[in-house]
């Protein structure tokens, strides 16, 4: 096994263990929670602007934030492996 297919792996296992924690549409607070942000102003603005992957402004419900594109882009882009 190559770095590559280590690292898919590795990712593949932590985003398994976070499907069990997190509906697959998370809400804001979550989100807010994981990232450790605690302005809402910051999460907002990443929001708005495209920064947090499978992010979708529902109307009548708010942003929902899909559980598996985030946690994959989240544990891919960060030092979190």
């Amino acid at each position: 096994m190559n770095f590559e297919q280590i690292t898919k792996e590795i990712i593949k296992k932590r985003v398994d263990q976070e499907v069990e924690k997190h509906s697959l549409l998370m809400k804001v607070s979550e989100v807010k929670e994981i990232l450790d942000i605690h302005d809402d102003g910051q999460i907002y603005k990443m929001l708005n602007n495209d920064q947090i992957p499978g992010a979708k402004k529902i109307p009548g419900l708010g942003w929902r934030i899909n559980r598996d594109i985030f946690f994959i882009w989240l544990y891919s882009n960060s030092d979190l492996i």
